[in-house]
């Protein structure tokens, strides 16, 4: 049976911004008869209250509560699941509301002018008409502070409550509020399916949750819809292919839905198709193939865009004449020896469109790079020429590599095309980027929606070079653009093959070729001085892991810039978030406080990485930092607000409620390694990762080591490893390609907005 009392707050014992979920002492007034029958049993007039809260309560704040008492470990409590303030009743409580922090400036004085002049109703007042505080002497910013934030809170109130009563957490409200400025709640209610596009960090499951819990039917068409897509989406992001076939999209569709009973069939799944296809959400092609409508567009702006650059004919401002003989000038300047291949790459790229330039570790493409930089530059005659030079990578690490490698300034893609943030680009179709060269770096990172993006940006007349190992990992993203661009023999491609002189003596780089060409070297087992192989029992890896650390630490290693351990899963004993809790105990274990965000702990001093881009943090996917400190008034209280991260860019402060953006970075996945170098890369290998051990995901971990490789484990895990070839990515842009060439349309919108989806959102 539900029981109702009140009482005003003397204590805020806990409370939690993520979740609401607080703890508070409250004292009753056993005068009032509804009170006093609770006196025997309580023999206090001190209660704990536990409830879900909106807000942080106020000291001296009234509620009354509706719940039921229970009795734990520390006696008897009321657990309240729902409440009431009486803020708007008395002028205590108008006074305490009124000077909180909820509205700044406004002090004791002030708020007890407000009560004595407009009465005890004067928040009702007030909320109906701002007019009648008027009546009072209050300054324009005052009333202004206490209207607009009467108002604001008052529908934020409302609407946490409500989502709250719908089983959304406190943190996800919060969220929604953001990205729905108004009527959220109507808004979620009416079609809780809407948070999958709009709040961040909610998938087709939680809102299908929501949307169950609150009475939408099983066969609701905008369930029906929203599992459609998500069910894309989700395939596209975790395979890489840029469609999924009619039936395949059926059958996942079915065994999914329909679990305790028939739900979809093959006459509302079309129904749900065509609907979506009439909202342009997704495409079908004459082949039967669905489409995310943006992944459609983007494959086929990157063609159209693409092939009308290779056809144009503009003067590029110099003589093809004078390349050989600058070439060899700035050979002579650099004392460089380039290879014959090396030589044929660089004048490829100054004659040529658009060009690429592939080969694995050693074969001197940074080399090449710097070659093309300073030969365009000499070839017109000016040095201010070198600031229409966008010298590009995918992620921040492999930028300030390429910088220091070249000397010439270089920046992430995201930055070149003004990313800010959301899926929005400052430069576009209709607002091209000023540049005559642009040499991007790890190209075969680029997914076919950042590579669309880049392409519809430049101008018809840039010179465009592609830089990148084809054997490496593809893009986390869909799309398989480096290997497709290849294949479509449409444009020119240097293929180095020669490992350099300078890169000859390196192990670890003749290992990556072996396993490239499908195979073990003999001496795979034998120390060698700058790799090894460990063989460790599965049991073990965690532990020698650690000691590898250990020693790579003492031998003048940090384990910040030079130490990184590569997993290639998440889960298990052996996963990316057991070593990283192991190695956070081990190695920066708690000493005096830590914040808490869903199972992980941060503390000063741990070593993470960031997960999205956030432009506007001016931090992207896969930086790595380490926490420089924790921001709290009074640790004591364990209170801590939020922490800041120092990066290679600088600091960035992360709030409570945006620690979802980071993880802890002493074990990463061999995706979120690629542009990067370590010079220690520490890989494991079990037959725990089978599914993901294919040779293209080893090859990729091996070249991230500089100075030391060190490998343990299972040596049968990674000789089947190496065998593995990764299937081939369904995609169409090399079609696309073709079609354009026949002058045929290539059919797609350029406004359409490019980066809606996260692939981290479908890792595990």
């Amino acid at each position: 049976m539900e029981e109702s009392l009140y009482g005003s707050v003397i204590k805020i014992t806990y409370f939690n911004d993520e979740t609401g979920y607080g703890v508070i002492r409250i004292k009753l007034n056993y005068q009032d008869n509804k009170i006093a029958k609770y006196k025997a049993k309580l023999f206090s007039n001190i209660l704990t209250v536990t409830s879900v809260f909106d807000r942080k309560p106020i000291i001296d704040e009234e509620y009354d509560f509706f719940g039921e008492f229970i009795t734990n470990q520390y006696g008897i409590q009321f657990k309240a699941n729902s409440f009431k303030r009486r803020n708007e009743e008395t002028l205590e409580g108008v006074v305490t509301y009124l000077s909180s922090d909820l509205f700044p400036g406004i002090g004791k004085a002030t708020a007890t002018k407000v009560f004595n002049e407009l009465g005890p109703n004067c928040l009702q007042r007030i909320s109906a008409d701002k007019k009648v505080l008027d009546e009072t002497d209050l300054t324009a910013i005052q009333k202004d502070t206490i209207y607009n934030n009467l108002i604001n809170n008052k529908l934020k109130e409302e609407s946490i409550v409500g989502f709250l009563k719908m089983g959304i957490t406190m943190t996800m409200s919060l969220k929604i509020l953001s990205a729905i400025k108004e009527n959220a709640l109507e808004t979620v209610k009416k079609n809780p399916y809407c948070l999958i596009d709009i709040v961040e960090g909610i998938g087709f499951n939680k809102a299908d949750k929501i949307a169950l819990d609150n009475n939408i039917e099983k066969d609701s068409p905008i369930r029906i819809e929203a599992l459609i897509l998500y069910i894309i989406q989700n395939y596209t992001y975790s395979f890489g292919d840029t469609y999924i076939e009619y039936d395949k999209l059926f059958s996942i569709a079915t065994e999914r839905i329909n679990i305790d009973e028939d739900i979809l069939n093959s006459d509302n799944f079309k129904q749900a198709l065509s609907r979506l296809i009439g909202k342009e959400k997704i495409f079908i092609d004459n082949e039967n193939n669905v489409y995310d409508i943006v992944i459609y567009n983007a494959e086929n702006m990157l063609a159209s865009y693409l092939g009308n650059m290779l056809k144009n004919e503009a003067d590029p401002g110099y003589s093809y004449n004078k390349i050989s003989k600058v070439i060899n000038r700035i050979k002579d300047e650099m004392k460089i020896d380039y290879s014959p291949k090396q030589l044929e790459a660089i004048e490829m790229a100054l004659k040529e469109n658009i060009s690429i330039i592939t080969g694995g570790p050693g074969t001197g493409k940074t080399t090449i790079i710097k070659g093309i930089i300073e030969s365009y530059v000499f070839l017109f005659g000016k040095d201010l020429v070198r600031e229409e030079i966008a010298l590009l990578a995918p992620t921040g690490r492999a930028s300030k590599r390429l910088n220091e490698v070249t000397l010439h300034p270089a920046q992430t893609v995201h930055k070149f095309l003004g990313y800010e943030g959301h899926g929005v680009y400052r430069f576009g179709s209709d607002n091209k980027v000023k540049a005559r060269l642009v040499i991007v770096d790890e190209f075969s990172m680029v997914d076919v929606l950042l590579a669309a993006k880049l392409f519809s940006s430049l101008e018809e007349n840039t010179k465009v070079v592609l830089v990148g190992d084809v054997d490496q990992l593809p893009s986390v993203g869909p799309g398989e653009v480096l290997a497709n661009l290849i294949e479509c023999k449409e444009i020119n491609v240097v293929k180095l093959d020669k490992i350099h002189r300078q890169a000859a003596d390196s192990t670890i780089i003749s290992f990556a070729h072996s396993i490239n060409e499908g195979f073990l070297p003999e001496n795979i087992l034998e120390k060698q001085k700058d790799r090894n192989f460990i063989r460790v029992n599965d049991n073990d890896i965690g532990d020698n892991i650690i000691k590898i650390v250990e020693q790579a630490i003492n031998s003048g290693m940090d384990i910040i810039k030079d130490i990184q351990v590569l997993i290639p899963i998440y889960k298990g004993e052996t996963g990316i978030n057991a070593i990283n809790e192991k190695m956070q105990e081990k190695f920066n274990p708690l000493i005096d406080y830590e914040i808490k965000h869903l199972s992980r702990k941060f503390r000063v001093n741990d070593k993470v990485i960031q997960l999205v881009n956030r432009s506007e943090k001016q931090v992207m996917n896969g930086d790595i930092g380490y926490v420089l400190t924790l921001d709290c008034d009074d640790y004591e209280s364990g209170n801590i607000q939020g922490l800041t991260v120092l990066f290679d860019s600088g600091p960035v402060y992360y709030k409570k409620e945006e620690l979802e953006d980071l993880t802890h970075a002493y074990a990463i996945s061999i995706h979120k390694a690629q542009g990067s170098e370590f010079a220690c890369a520490i890989v494991p290998f079990t037959y725990k990762y089978y599914v993901m051990l294919k040779r293209k995901l080893i090859y990729t971990a091996v070249t991230r080591a500089k100075k030391y490789l060190i490998m343990l484990g299972n040596i049968e895990a990674l000789a089947k490893g190496i065998q593995g070839i990764e299937i081939r990515r369904k995609t169409k842009l090399v079609q696309r390609i073709k079609t354009f060439f026949k002058n045929e349309i290539l059919d797609f919108d350029s406004d359409i907005q490019l980066e809606n989806v996260s692939p981290y959102d479908f890792i595990d």
